[in-house]
């Protein structure tokens, strides 16, 4: 299994446009940890498919990256426990 990152700017005055984004990233199973983050555990080399589940639900006005997550990280202030994203990060690759 991996770890994958997926961050997004968006233009805040949009945000209510986006709903459909978060519903999509929470049936996929990720789990929100900052304001435009969310973290996936997913298997080895999936970047791109996680990325054209979910591109099309992004404007073209705003960005997108989806990069897999090695166990060289460190965090602070998440949304989620430390606890919590350390059990995502267990997922990681080393």
């Amino acid at each position: 299994m991996a770890l994958y990152l997926i961050s997004y700017d968006i233009d805040e005055k949009d945000e209510f446009e986006y709903e459909l984004l978060w519903k999509r990233l929470k049936e996929i199973g990720a789990v929100r940890i900052l304001k435009s983050e969310w973290a996936l555990i997913e298997k080895v080399a999936k970047a791109q498919a996680i990325y054209y589940q979910i591109a099309p639900l992004v404007q073209e006005k705003d960005t997108l990256l989806v990069q897999e997550v090695t166990q060289d990280v460190v965090w602070d202030k998440l949304l989620i426990s430390d606890a919590a994203f350390d059990g995502l990060r267990s997922s990681a690759r080393s």
